[in-house]
């Protein structure tokens, strides 16, 4: 029987060669200037700034669950919001990482406590067997293991709601009331690491954030099950809709 490390490099070597030959018969093209070589190239990475780290402000809102949220980019830039809806709306998982460099970079400026557990905003079940995966549950994971930080599915979403990006300003609230409840099991596996008894910290992380309801509802459940502090950091923010 061959050793699980074995089994490792041979699994990746043929993802390897799977991926050489999906290059050489499908080539990729940067979403930004269109060279060849890979879906984002460096000159239009590095084009790509990263916001200053100021919290996110609504205030139309009378209670917020979290204690702040932040962003990483402007989502007016075209090659932000390309790489983003390609990564969710087109499939291409491989842009995960490119983007998880993006969180990457904003949470360790954070200072994050070495207690911190990663959360995600989930999708519901039906619209992830749709799509294939959930793209934020895959972004918590990576970002969790990028910052040697515990990653834990605390939440559930228990609606399948329209999506947020098709209704207006005050559809959206509405739309998201309620969505989501709290995976026990996962609850008892936070707090069984926890040594020290004090209320445990959240990074919530999302792809875009508009009029910040879907977090706003998320957090809400954690802060209601005895959470801590709770940070949003989402990959871009949109503007508010009428």
């Amino acid at each position: 029987m061959k050793k699980k490390s074995d089994v490792r490099t041979l699994l990746c070597y043929i993802k390897g060669v799977f991926s050489y030959i999906l290059d050489f018969i499908w080539p990729q093209f940067c979403l930004g200037c269109n060279r060849e070589g890979s879906l984002c190239c460096g000159f239009c990475l590095n084009d790509i700034l990263l916001d200053d780290l100021k919290t996110i402000s609504w205030p139309d809102k009378n209670k917020l669950y979290f204690e702040a949220c932040y962003n990483c980019c402007n989502y007016q830039n075209k090659l932000v919001q390309k790489l983003i809806k390609n990564y969710k709306y087109n499939y291409l998982e491989n842009l995960a990482d490119l983007l998880v460099n993006i969180l990457e970079k904003q949470a360790r400026r954070l200072n994050l406590d070495k207690d911190t557990i990663i959360v995600n905003a989930p999708l519901h079940k039906n619209k992830k067997r749709q799509r294939g995966f959930d793209q934020t549950e895959i972004l918590a994971k990576k970002l969790a293991k990028r910052l040697s930080l515990d990653y834990s599915p605390l939440l559930i979403r228990t609606k399948n709601n329209p999506a947020q990006a098709k209704l207006d300003k005050t559809a959206r609230q509405k739309n998201v009331v309620n969505i989501f409840s709290l995976n026990p099991s996962t609850m008892l596996r936070a707090y069984g690491k926890n040594t020290t008894n004090k209320k445990l910290t959240i990074l919530l992380i999302d792809d875009v954030v508009t009029t910040g309801a879907t977090l706003n509802q998320a957090a809400k459940v954690l802060k209601e099950n005895n959470f801590g502090k709770i940070i949003c950091l989402v990959l871009a923010k949109n503007k508010n809709t009428a």
